[in-house]
């Protein structure tokens, strides 16, 4: 039972090592080719101002469309809140027709008075 303790310690520092190293040669890897990087990034400066230009463009010829396309859907989402909560009322709202109805066509009209 201890050789096995022993051993998953030996791999545990094993790869502690490999980490080590791997994070070192990232390390040293990243510092070498971060002059090519910034110049990488300075040539393609104008390029990612385009770009966010186009999207500044197309975001505001979009705008007016989504503000419409948004009232659109919350006047539906309303009209389907206001259904779903007089649908189920919607069995008393006749039974009180049928009897407005029922008392409005028995009821006798009332006499006419001289002023």
């Amino acid at each position: 039972m201890f050789e096995l303790l022993a051993l998953g310690a030996l791999i545990l520092f094993g790869l502690l090592v490999v980490g080590l190293v791997g994070g070192l040669l990232k390390l040293v890897f990243w510092l070498l080719f971060l002059p090519f990087r910034l110049a990488f990034k300075l040539l393609a400066l104008p390029f990612l101002a385009l770009g966010l230009l186009l999207k500044l463009l197309f975001g505001v010829l979009l705008l007016p469309l989504f503000l419409v396309l948004g009232v659109i859907a919350l006047a539906g989402f309303g009209v389907v809140a206001l259904l779903g909560l007089l649908l189920p009322v919607l069995p008393l709202i006749v039974a009180g027709l049928v009897v407005w109805g029922l008392v409005k066509f028995f009821s006798r009209p009332a006499a006419a008075t001289r002023a």
